[in-house]
C-alpha cells in the first residue's frame, strides 16, 4: 500500500526522519482478482462445492455471482454462503443434495467505486460414472510373434477414469517391454507369445469420485505356435 510522508530535511537536503501520516492517506487502488477456481471445476459428490474468488482493492471490494450469464441470488438458498470479506462460495451438499442442482457457468465480480474486476468463467459439473456398453467379445486367434491390441474403449467420466488390467483372479495382468498399456488404456503386445493365450484379459475402470469400478467383458486370447489360421486372426482384431 502506498502511504503519504511527511519529512523533514537539511538545508543541503539530506533527509533526516520521516513520519507516516493517518492511513486513510492509503491511495485508492481499483479491485484485482487475486484467487480463483480452475475453469473447469468438477464436484466430488462426497465434499460441499466450494468456488473461489478473492480480489485486494482500496476500499475493499464487494462481490457479486452469475451464473449461466443470469444473477446469482445466493439469499434465495440458504445452502449457498459467500465467505465474509470474500467473494467465495461455499455450496453444502453433505446433506443429500444433489450436486447437479447447481451446474452451470459462474463468474465473480469483485466491485469498488474504482472500478470492477471480473474471475474467469468457472464450469461447474457433476462427477458421472456411466456404464459400460454391453458387447459381445468373440475369442481372439493371433499367431506367435504377431502384434495385439486388447481394446478398452471405457465409457466417458466426469472426471476421466483410472483404467487397469486384471484377471478373474483381481490379480493385475504382468506388463513387461513386450505387453503394455497405453495412455486410452488399451492392451499392447509388441509379438505375442504362447504363454499369453488366457481367456481372463478383462479391463477394469475406477471413477476416482463416485469411488465406483466397472469392468469390461473378459476378452479371450489364443496364441497359435503355427502359421495357421490367418484369415481367422485378422477377422478377429477386427471385431474386437
Amino acid at each position: 500500500a502506498f502511504e503519504c510522508m511527511c519529512c523533514s530535511r537539511l538545508m543541503c537536503g539530506v533527509i533526516m526522519f520521516c513520519m507516516s501520516m493517518d492511513p486513510a492517506c492509503v491511495l485508492p487502488q481499483p479491485p484485482t482478482i487475486t484467487h480463483q477456481s480452475p475453469k473447469d471445476y468438477i464436484v466430488d459428490p462426497r465434499e460441499n462445492i466450494v468456488i473461489h474468488c478473492e480480489a485486494k482493492g482500496k476500499p475493499h471490494p464487494s462481490f457479486s455471482w452469475t451464473r449461466n450469464g443470469m444473477h446469482f441470488d445466493m439469499d434465495k438458498d440458504p445452502k449457498v454462503l459467500i465467505k465474509p470479506r470474500s467473494g467465495t462460495l461455499v455450496m453444502d451438499i453433505s446433506g443429500g443434495e444433489r450436486a447437479e442442482a447447481y451446474e452451470g457457468v459462474y463468474q465473480c465480480s469483485a466491485h469498488n467505486e474504482l472500478g470492477t474486476a471480473v474471475s474467469n468463467s468457472i464450469i461447474i459439473r457433476q462427477s458421472r460414472s456411466p456404464l459400460w456398453s454391453k458387447e459381445r467379445i468373440s475369442p481372439i486367434v493371433a499367431q506367435k510373434g504377431q502384434s495385439l491390441i486388447l481394446h478398452c474403449r471405457p465409457p466417458a467420466g466426469l472426471p476421466p477414469p483410472i483404467i487397469f488390467w486384471m484377471d478373474n483372479n483381481f490379480q493385475r495382468l504382468p506388463q513387461s517391454r513386450r505387453v503394455s498399456q497405453a495412455l486410452n488404456g488399451d492392451l499392447y503386445f509388441s509379438n505375442v507369445q504362447p504363454e499369453d493365450s488366457r481367456s481372463d484379459y478383462i479391463c477394469y475402470a475406477r471413477f476416482p469420485h463416485t469411488q465406483t469400478i466397472q469392468q469390461k467383458q473378459p476378452i479371450s486370447v489364443r496364441v497359435l505356435d503355427s502359421e495357421c489360421c490367418p484369415f481367422i486372426t485378422l477377422m478377429k482384431q477386427r471385431e474386437l
